[in-house]
């Protein structure tokens, strides 16, 4: 009964790893890796072996028999396979040979279980039992008395693996890859386990046959070691290995062997006292995970309880920073993160004092109030689109050979070891400089890649520090408004006016309350592209305006590492999810002008309104389409598309956000969109800056009270090559007869009042003559 709930668990595990695995490779390797087949082909077989013990007793003996030989193919079959992962890790695809081989050794399995092994029988007491049959005749079965099921050991658990294992350490010992060999190592130590296992269960199953039943757990750490092997990207460092070491010694290896030697000493109570035997299991179960907690939370406080693999556990506390709390204790648990996981010696933040010089913000350890860039490095790195730099860098990298003297003289008078640049855009607010590692250890490729990777985390609080905490701007409520002028001003400074003939844009953002979470940005990717952002993050005050300026600074950063349309649209939504404030959404459009094949391409991201009028017809249709908000769900891709428009001469496009449209009249009317095509009909000869503009004004009028929500508004107009001057005479004479019907209209007006004013009059002294009488 033991033996088949161990195999039952076994069974449940192995299912989970199959799955767990194949999400893995499937992410990093398009699911071609061997691996998965063959995690999944033991987890078939060992699931057939729990069936044959469960219904043993319950089929005829031939074919109970016949189906443990399907159990040794399913086997054979997987330890082929298992060869073939050796070979695959080290070549990286899977040549037409190794199938038409792989093919051969499956049909030697068969032929060999079918044809020459004898009858097999399963049982608590004899376990495993194989009806001998003997390779040799008798004249010389006194020298080699090997049975088909010795040889069937041979051949495929040790001689096949283990000529795998062999080609592929000698192709790794070629390549001057050291993660290649690295995981070549990992790999044959999980075959030498595997192995080892089988040794160590044959010396047990002298004592007790029984313990045959557990034969599949010895492929257990075999299929749990290769796929760690196969999500590493760079060779642990030495402190990394014995972390391991120590934790897999305590957490893992003593309570399991602690429990089998329990086992072993209440297994004589199984058959007598199969109560008292669960009792005890359970307690003695309980004991050891509880010895195994206990040991987990002592190795925690030690210097072994992190390894030199950090960068899920970086990222992870990185995200947990509360900026709720004051400045010191914020920039203080940003180092304390930096000296847990990277090891550093100090932290020193600077921000942008003005005149090139940068102001000490925070530091571990205080030595320069001032830094001055007056060499210019940070704008020689910018150029290069780096933003991060180790010092190992500066000795190996060929692209810093112009200004090696600089960067060697900045980093010793700093002592820093790596520097964070964070700019938005060509502005840098500030830097980040982290000391050498506590054991004297300059940062490595690996850490650079991590920093790379997190580099959104280190702009977030380096913005923090530059805007939000400074104690000189944030105190009263006057400074927060001040702040938000800032925030607005930025946001303009740093847009990207378009300056191709074809294309007129135009913009207007207002805020209701001074402070808002919209923004409008143009971005030019090249000559012939540019992109258009439209949106409203949620939130008010001064907290919305911050993620604002965050996310339109994130968006260029990802531009630089991303060109395709969707993945950066995808990227977007998970920063805006996993790092802006809890609850945090964007309502907006991204769009793509190719002026090369006159089309826009663009992403409804839950965008209210967005028009398109054409000339031809002379009326206006909606194009936005379904859309989704981002930072709701983890994964946008299945929810968003990308459409496209070709577009015509005189063709105009407005995306606008729900404050122009829900906005409502002393009446309670509705602002609509009905009056926002109406307007744009009628105002479609003006230029597009204009047209935006008229848009709010007649907003304006219309509502007649103060605003009731931000209000942003984006026009395009798409011009053809000589259309310029043409739509600047035509701007000039639509808007003299505007001003020549708004003259008109006034008039009129006045001559109304007065009209109204005179029958009031009259209606007066009517009223007083009937008084009189």
């Amino acid at each position: 009964m033991i033996f088949l709930g161990l195999n039952i668990i076994l069974c449940a595990f192995i299912l989970f790893q199959t799955i767990y695995v194949d999400r893995l490779e499937s992410k990093s390797d398009n699911g071609t890796n061997p691996v998965i087949s063959d995690i999944l082909l033991f987890n078939v077989t060992a699931i057939l072996f729990t069936f044959m013990i469960m219904v043993r007793g319950m089929l005829a003996s031939s074919l109970y028999s016949t189906l443990m030989h399907i159990v040794f193919i399913l086997e054979g079959c997987m330890l082929v396979n298992l060869a073939f992962c050796f070979t695959y890790s080290a070549w990286h695809y899977i040549s037409t040979i190794s199938i038409v081989l792989k093919l051969v050794l499956y049909g030697a399995v068969i032929w060999l279980c079918f044809a020459k092994l004898g009858s097999v029988s399963v049982s608590p007491e004899a376990g495993i039992v194989v009806a001998p049959v003997y390779v040799f005749p008798d004249s010389v079965r006194s020298v080699f008395p090997w049975t088909w099921k010795t040889l069937y050991n041979i051949i495929f658990f040790y001689f096949i693996p283990a000529c795998g294992c062999v080609a592929m350490l000698v192709k790794n010992e070629l390549s001057t890859s050291k993660i290649d060999r690295f995981k070549g190592i990992l790999y044959s130590l999980a075959l030498i386990m595997m192995w080892i296992l089988s040794f160590a269960l044959d010396i047990i199953c002298k004592q007790h046959k029984g313990y045959q039943l557990l034969h599949y757990f010895m492929y257990l750490p075999t299929f749990v070691i290769m796929p760690l092997a196969d999500k590493l990207v760079s060779v642990p460092s030495g402190k990394s290995i014995a972390s391991f070491s120590i934790k897999g010694l305590f957490m893992y290896l003593l309570p399991a062997t602690a429990m089998g030697l329990i086992f072993r000493a209440l297994y004589p109570l199984e058959n007598s006292y199969e109560q008292l035997f669960l009792l005890l299991g359970f307690i003695s179960a309980g004991l050891v995970l509880w010895f195994a907690t206990f040991i987990s939370k002592l190795i925690s406080k030690t210097k072994f309880s992190h390894s030199g693999d950090y960068a899920a556990r970086f990222e992870k506390d990185l995200a947990s920073i509360d900026y709720n709390g004051e400045m010191d204790e914020i920039a203080d648990s940003m180092y304390q993160i930096f000296k847990r996981n990277v090891e550093a010696s100090f932290m020193s933040v600077y921000i942008n004092g003005g005149n090139n010089t940068f102001e000490e913000a925070y530091s571990s350890k205080s030595k320069h109030k001032k830094i001055s860039d007056d060499d210019g490095i940070f704008e020689a790195l910018l150029n290069i689109n780096k933003n991060v730099l180790i010092h190992s860098e500066i000795e190996n990298s060929h692209v810093l050979a112009n200004f090696k003297e600089n960067l060697t003289k900045f980093f010793d008078y700093t002592d820093a070891d790596a520097l964070f640049i964070l700019n938005e855009g060509r502005t840098v607010h500030g830097f980040i400089i982290l000391g050498i590692k506590n054991n004297k250890e300059h940062y490595k490729e690996y850490d650079l890649n991590v920093f790379n990777k997190l580099f959104s985390y280190f702009f977030v609080f380096g913005y923090y520090m530059r805007n939000i905490s400074n104690k000189e701007i944030i105190g009263t409520v006057n400074r927060e408004l001040r702040m938000s002028s800032q925030i607005i001003t930025s946001i303009q400074e740093n847009m990207d006016r378009i300056e191709n003939h074809k294309i007129d844009a135009g913009c207007i953002m207002v805020p209701a309350h001074n402070i808002g979470g919209e923004f409008v940005d143009m971005i030019r990717l090249t000559d012939t592209r540019h992109m258009f952002v439209v949106g409203d993050l949620s939130g008010k005050g001064i907290a919305a305006s911050m993620n604002m300026v965050i996310l339109k600074a994130i968006i260029r950063a990802y531009l630089a590492e991303t060109h395709d349309f969707k993945k950066l649209v995808v990227k977007i939504n998970s920063f805006i999810r996993n790092n802006l404030e809890k609850g945090t959404i964007f309502a907006g459009m991204f769009a793509i002008i190719n002026f090369e094949n006159d089309t826009m391409y663009y992403i409804n991201c839950g965008i209210p309104s967005m028009l398109l009028y054409t000339q031809s017809y002379n009326n206006v249709i909606e194009i936005q389409g379904e859309g989704h908000i981002l930072g709701f769900v983890k994964d946008i891709s299945p929810y968003i598309n990308v459409k496209q428009i070709e577009f015509h001469q005189h063709d105009i496009v407005l995306a606008c956000t729900d404050g122009l449209i829900e906005s409502h009249s002393l009446r309670g009317e509705e602002f609509g969109k009905d009056r926002i095509q109406r307007n744009m009909v009628a105002n479609s000869m003006y230029p597009a800056q204009r047209m935006a503009q008229f848009q709010y004004d007649d907003l304006v009028k219309f509502m007649s009270h103060e605003m009731e929500d931000d209000v942003s508004i984006l026009v395009l107009k798409y011009l053809n090559t000589n259309e310029s001057e043409k739509a600047e005479a035509d701007a000039i004479k639509a808007d003299f007869y505007k001003h020549v019907m708004e003259d008109m209209e006034k008039e009129r007006n006045e001559a109304m009042a007065l009209e109204s004013s005179d029958e009031k009059n009259d209606a007066e002294l009517l009223d007083n003559e009937d008084f009189v009488q």
